[in-house]
């Protein structure tokens, strides 16, 4: 299940490796910046290279098979349950009416109101009131930071004008307390459409898209740093705990430096780096504290799972094959539909035949950080698939999607053998209204799921135009709170 070493490759095992460096230099404010989405053939450097590929071993028992975890009722602790679990719909944000696929990224919840992007503005309701205000936007959002700031400030990286045939220059904050812009400033050479990334860590607020990166102060607006034309190229970012760059040196398309670097987010610098086995072309960042890779080997855009430690070295790698969901969207920060706890990771597995052959099911499975190896399973129940998507302190939370006749789900599961504790039960729904408005599955999470105050919301981050068929408007967005809480 390793990696085909020929001779003079790495040691490449589930267990901690030193990696050695391979070039790319360390991070500078001056960089050319290039998205690179291209699906590509395996690489094969005759003589000293290495096949970078990922192979199931026939021979491991198949964990995906049987049943685990259980409902219960919690006790006094973060992720007990309210007094009533069953929810109500609070959030119904119909999409309005375009001619074309756009792009409708971003959404956020706090505990007094919902945020939503939609066709040139973005939508803050107000979750006592159900008041709906508008914040006017000079063009589409093109891309919209996961996170927001302690006080509630988010990003978007918006169109010029209401073309839609726009570049994408406009760096906006938006104040969701105040509901209003906070600020809005022009990113340097960003004579493009191609702006998907954007990133809030702290204070920091990044985005990359081709042909440059750029950092900004939120609190203050003053501008970080800037790229400018050099063999490195910022790929894309991650926030959070920590800001993250992806990044590539070298003009060889088929064979690039790839490196994920830690910044110190007042410079854009790199103060950490870890160079990942030559062979990958696709990373994502699934977690930047601790760190967890989704990376892709050759012709794949994700293959395995990589833990990295402090000390920049691999400790484990979890080769998702046919038995995991693949997590990740292409973005760089695009992995909705994993989490990653202080020393666990935690994926989904394919469905695969309940207790009846009428009935398809999956589990939750949770892998050491250190070793890679798997801890527990725990199961979604019959016609049910299960999601893991976001830590609440050491608890992972799960999605299970709606059955017939039922609505969804929230769980959250303890780290030490999975127990299951159901948080929030979600009405049923008619096809195209509340949660069945959305394609949302374990095998596909191309939006982040919120999980907020014990209050759930599912969003869409793109629509298109629609059918004469269709008799229900579709959704930008949904949200569900306890009944009477």
């Amino acid at each position: 299940g390793g990696y085909a070493q020929p001779p003079g490759g790495y040691p490449y095992a589930n267990t901690a490796a030193g990696m050695p460096g391979g070039g790319g230099g360390g991070r500078k404010n001056s960089k050319v910046v290039a998205i690179v989405a291209a699906v590509v053939a395996v690489v094969l450097v005759a003589g000293v290279g290495v096949f970078f590929l990922t192979k199931d071993d026939g021979k491991k028992e198949d964990e995906s098979k049987g049943k685990g975890g259980t409902s219960a009722t919690g006790g006094e602790n973060p992720n007990s349950p309210p007094g009533n679990t069953q929810a109500e719909q609070v959030v119904d944000m119909k999409a309005p009416t375009v001619n074309d696929v756009t792009t409708v990224a971003g959404a956020w919840a706090t505990d007094k109101v919902f945020a939503k992007s939609s066709v040139r503005e973005m939508l803050v309701q107000d979750l006592a009131s159900g008041k709906q205000t508008k914040i006017p936007l000079k063009g589409n959002v093109c891309a919209a930071s996961n996170e927001m700031t302690k006080d509630h400030k988010v990003a978007v990286v918006v169109q010029e004008t209401i073309s839609n045939s726009a570049d994408c220059t406009r760096m906006v904050i938006v104040d969701l307390d105040a509901k209003k812009i906070a600020w809005d400033q022009t990113m340097p050479n960003a004579k493009t459409r191609s702006v998907d990334n954007v990133a809030i860590s702290g204070d920091t607020v990044a985005s990359a898209w081709i042909g440059g990166s750029v950092g900004y102060k939120i609190s203050s607006k003053k501008k970080l740093w800037e790229a400018k034309p050099s063999n490195c190229r910022d790929v894309g970012y991650q926030g959070g705990k920590s800001l993250v760059a992806v990044v590539e040196c070298g003009h060889d398309f088929d064979r690039p430096q790839v490196s994920v670097q830690k910044l110190d987010p007042d410079t854009g610098k790199a103060k950490w780096k870890y160079e990942p086995p030559k062979g990958v072309k696709n990373v994502r960042v699934a977690s930047t504290d601790p760190m967890v890779l989704v990376v892709g080997a050759g012709d794949e855009l994700a293959s395995d799972v990589l833990t990295i430690g402090e000390d920049k070295k691999l400790k484990a790698k979890i080769s998702l094959g046919k038995r995991y969901n693949k997590p990740c969207e292409l973005e760089v920060n695009g992995c909705y539909g994993m989490a990653v706890g202080s020393d666990t990771v935690y994926l989904s597995t394919t469905e695969h035949d309940g207790s009846s052959d009428m009935s398809e099911t999956n589990e939750i499975m949770a892998f050491d950080f250190s070793t890679g190896r798997a801890k527990w399973k725990s199961g979604a129940g019959e016609d049910r698939t299960i999601i893991p998507f976001k830590m609440q302190g050491e608890n992972v939370l799960g999605y299970k999607t709606p059955s017939l006749g039922h609505g969804g789900e929230i769980v959250t599961l303890e780290p030490k053998k999975g127990k299951q504790t159901t948080l929030l039960k979600m009405p049923a729904s008619d096809i195209g209204q509340g949660e069945q408005a959305f394609s949302v599955d374990a095998y596909s999470v191309d939006a982040p799921l919120i999980f907020v105050n014990n209050r759930f919301f599912i969003q869409d981050n793109m629509i298109s135009e629609r059918s004469s068929l269709d008799d229900e408007a579709p959704r930008l967005a949904v949200g569900y709170a306890p009944m009477g809480g």
